[in-house]
Parts: C-alpha cells; sequence; structure tokens
C-alpha cells in the first residue's frame, strides 16, 4: 500500500519485495495512463500489464493506494468486488498506521502487538 505522495506503508505477509522505485513507477504508469492526479483527489480502479507483472491498483480513503500483485492474468471483476468487500476493513486498519515518524512508527501499534 502507498499513499499519494509516494510513500511504502505496508505489504502482505510473504511479500517478495520488488524494487520500492518501481511499485512506485508502476502506481504512477496508473495515474498517467487515467491521466489522474493522486495528489489532487484522482481516483484510480485499474489495471496494469507489464514488466512488473500483472496488477490492480484502487485508490481509498482519499490518499492511499492499494496495489496487487498477480503472477499472471486475472479476473478484474472478480478482483474488483473482493477488494470492494475487504475496502471497509482494510480503511479501519489503515486508520490505525501510525504516522511515519510518530509514536508507534515499528508498526506494533498498528498490528495491535503493543
Amino acid at each position: 500500500m502507498f499513499d499519494v505522495w509516494d510513500n511504502f506503508w505496508c505489504a502482505a505477509r510473504g511479500f517478495t519485495e520488488a524494487p520500492r522505485e518501481d511499485l512506485a513507477d508502476l502506481v504512477q504508469a496508473a495515474a498517467t495512463r487515467k491521466g489522474v492526479t493522486l495528489t489532487r483527489g484522482g481516483k484510480l480502479d485499474t489495471s496494469l500489464s507489464g514488466r512488473m507483472g500483472h496488477a490492480y491498483l484502487r485508490t481509498y480513503g482519499s490518499c492511499y493506494v492499494l496495489l496487487l500483485r498477480f503472477s499472471g492474468p486475472f479476473d478484474l471483476n472478480k478482483t474488483r468486488e473482493a477488494v470492494r468487500d475487504a475496502l471497509p476493513r482494510l480503511e479501519a486498519l489503515t486508520m490505525r498506521l501510525p504516522p511515519p515518524d510518530g509514536p508507534g512508527a515499528d508498526g506494533n501499534e498498528a498490528a495491535g502487538t503493543a
């Protein structure tokens, strides 16, 4: 998950991280392709395929970008439906994230382990 200012916030467990810049480039490519400026409230609900593989990107909470990467082609409609159903929980978890330089920035508070 990124925010619209290119801050990388979190990734799934077991995530093998591609170079962060490549992921940020993927978000920027999606925004450019759709003609939106994310820092001005632009919204994404799109898929991309390219050198970084296959991905679904969706903005939420006015400033966050969910980036789901797939190893191959995927069903966009099923992915949209799954994200739509999971979005309330995702938004609630996101609200628990501490500020990047604030108390709890190590992530334990957001994970509920503090």
